[in-house]
């Protein structure tokens, strides 16, 4: 019997949805199944309305006033129900570089193109400020702004820095201050005020043990995406990176995603499905083994 309940537990393991996702900027130029062997991973998203070749949940992005075009073909103008049950505001708003926009010109465009997203049962995330003072700060105003003519049912947030504890009371004081269900978005041991001062991989993996497991313990974080899921880092600490230069998935992508970095090698969906489902006969087997002696 007790052999019986492990075979359970293992295909409740590889089964159940977690938290975790994915910021995912390759299309299907990588393998994105090699991060699904554990089930951790169920979401990800494109910083675009564009999804890749997966079954996934994608969360389609109006990254910004230069993405209107796209997002109102893509997802606004979209027939039927889509195969998607949230859409997240703009991309680092207050940021030059980023989507760059007002409080008033966000109010107006989220009133225009995600508020009625409402009436087909959409949720919506809010735009996603950086860690930058100015980010908290930009948030507060643009709900001031929308009042009552916006529906902000999650709040999205970005942090890059070296110290978990500070991230902690980061994530804690958004979730204080804005009284929502919180999607951290992006994060990453990054020291961006001293550039020549970064985390080496040790400190990483240590870092994202700590944060990820304290995301992973509280309710008021539904759900987070690590930066980054890319072979090229976009300026942000190589270390950070959940794959190796030519695609694939590394130790610290196995940390990520729950397992040892052995186990995920060279593997991808297929072997996962493959696993399941001889675990599930397994488990099959046995119960029928078992009433079979009553």
């Amino acid at each position: 019997m007790l052999f019986c309940f492990r075979c359970f537990a293992s295909v409740e393991a590889q089964q159940t949805p977690g938290k975790a996702g994915l910021a995912w900027p390759n299309g299907n130029s990588v393998d994105i199944r090699q991060y699904r062997t554990t089930g951790k991973v169920s979401w990800y998203y494109s910083w675009s309305s564009h999804p890749a070749n997966t079954d996934l949940e994608f969360v389609p992005m109006l990254w910004g006033p230069a993405h209107i075009d796209e997002f109102n073909r893509m997802i606004v103008r979209s027939n039927g129900r889509p195969s998607f049950s949230t859409v997240l505001g703009m991309n680092e708003p207050q940021q030059t570089g980023q989507s760059n926009i007002s409080p008033e010109d966000g109010a107006q465009l989220w009133k225009t193109y995600l508020q009625p997203l409402k009436d087909r049962g959409i949720r919506l995330g809010s735009p996603a400020p950086s860690s930058a003072p100015s980010g908290k700060t930009w948030l507060q105003s643009f709900l001031g702004v929308c009042g009552a003519d916006c529906t902000v049912d999650i709040i999205a947030l970005h942090w890059y820095g070296t110290n978990a504890t500070q991230f902690i009371n980061y994530v804690v004081d958004f979730h204080d201050t804005f009284q929502r269900p919180i999607w951290v978005t992006e994060w990453a041991c990054q020291n961006f005020a001293d550039l020549g001062k970064q985390c080496s991989y040790d400190e990483v993996m240590q870092f994202l043990k700590t944060t990820q497991g304290f995301m992973d313990d509280v309710d008021f974080v539904e759900r987070y995406a690590w930066f980054g899921a890319m072979k090229e880092m976009q300026d942000v600490n190589e270390a950070n990176s959940l794959m190796t230069k030519e695609g694939r998935i590394n130790e610290l992508g196995a940390q990520y995603i729950g397992s040892d970095s052995d186990e995920v090698a060279g593997n991808s969906g297929e072997r996962s499905t493959r696993t399941n489902t001889l675990t599930t006969t397994i488990f099959i087997f046995i119960i029928f083994g078992l009433l079979s002696f009553e």
